[in-house]
């Protein structure tokens, strides 16, 4: 399927390679900073990255004060605390230095920080997509795993009373964007594996939806192929294999380039909705026990791409009926999930039977995602979805 309408790209300005994070004190300076609040969590804090990040700022003159209270999935409280720790160390720009989470955070906080009063501005109105009508503090993200793409895309996805919803806006692109692989070299295996997965599942989405067209689609076939050839090294040999850190690094960036021409959709709404229902798991684990599924349920509508995904994935299709070869991709995304650890049953981690209903209900109250998604699918149709991976 081959979209011919119109679509932007919107990339922000951006340092790739090892040793980019050398820069950051440079470009901060470009920007006129005097002092920048660095926002992270403390798993960032205790790995010692976090002193990667202040010399080269100290080092240009650029004061640094940091905000290391950001949890797994982004509170919009934990956003309003950030801004004000922002505000009341007089910071000029704002730097998130860590997974997708501290990226959302980062983003949020770099436009609540200029509102007129923090105690009377309700973040709420902001969810959707466009509600943002101005740009925030200048901002540099810096991703410290490779899976989400934060540090590329319009959404920052926010957890509002238990729940997970995005708010989706241009003025939430970063001024900057550094992406250093050599930060990612420490990561634990879970982390790697959780992350690489999401990578993989937005390159899949995205290839495979109704607003995928040839510039996608030349994207997302290198990035499924990077990440078929380079998680499993990733995975297994951590601070050994340099090549596979920069190569995941390079597809999980560029897998959500295109996320603002196409979109997510169906995989990541069942994921999302499984993170409202049960909170002690990731991002990563959800979309992963999804994807298989989601591909299979969608693969008469894109049969042909699905066939490509396993030929890009590593299977030997030559001489398979195309049905054979759609089927191969599924295969596939399950046998690398199996490889790098993941999860494969919804009650492995904690969903209940009786939770799938809830799940469902959640999914359809975000119907962007299905509205997107290259099959119809209707409430019994996801229940079934849910329940073959349970």
């Amino acid at each position: 399927m081959t979209n011919y309408n119109s679509f932007p790209i919107r990339i922000p300005y951006t340092h790739f390679g090892n040793g980019a994070v050398d820069n950051v004190g440079k470009v901060a300076k470009e920007f006129g900073a005097k002092k920048a609040l660095i926002i992270t969590d403390q798993g960032i804090v205790q790995s010692g990255l976090l002193e990667k990040i202040k010399q080269p700022l100290e080092k240009e003159g650029i004061g640094v004060a940091v905000f290391a209270e950001v949890e797994p999935d982004n509170h919009i409280e934990i956003v309003e605390k950030s801004a004000r720790t922002a505000l009341e160390n007089g910071c000029d720009m704002v730097i998130g230095v860590g997974g997708g989470s501290v990226m959302d955070n980062a983003k949020l906080a770099s436009i609540l920080v200029t509102v007129e009063d923090i105690s009377k501005e309700d973040m709420r109105q902001w969810l959707g997509a466009d509600k943002i009508t101005r740009r925030g503090m200048p901002s540099i993200l810096i991703p410290t795993t490779s899976g989400t793409g934060a540090e590329w895309t319009q959404p920052s996805v926010v957890t509002v009373d238990g729940r997970k919803t995005a708010v989706i806006s241009v003025y939430l692109l970063p001024d900057v964007a550094i992406v250093d692989p050599l930060l990612t070299l420490n990561l634990p295996q879970k982390i790697t594996a959780d992350t690489g997965m999401d990578a993989l599942s937005h390159a899949v989405e995205v290839y495979t939806g109704l607003g995928a067209n040839q510039f996608s689609d030349m994207i997302e076939e290198k990035v499924i192929k990077l990440i078929a050839t380079n998680l499993r090294t990733a995975y297994a040999m951590g601070p050994k294999n340099v090549e596979a850190r920069y190569n995941m690094s390079l597809a999980s960036m560029l897998a959500c380039n295109c996320l603002v021409v196409s979109g997510s959709n169906l995989g990541h709404g069942m994921a999302h909705s499984l993170q409202s229902v049960v909170h002690n798991t990731t991002h990563g684990i959800t979309c992963s026990l999804m994807m298989g599924a989601v591909l299979e349920f969608n693969m008469m509508a894109t049969m042909e791409k699905q066939a490509k995904i396993a030929e890009l994935m590593g299977e030997n299709v030559d001489g398979l009926p195309l049905p054979d070869k759609a089927r191969r991709a599924v295969e596939a995304v399950r046998k690398l999930s199996i490889d790098v650890g993941m999860p494969q049953r919804l009650r492995d981690i904690g969903v209940k039977k009786e939770d799938i209903q809830t799940a469902v209900d959640i999914l359809f109250s975000q119907p962007g995602y299905i509205a997107r998604n290259p099959r119809q699918c209707s409430r019994e149709e996801a229940m079934k979805i849910y329940e073959s991976v349970w």
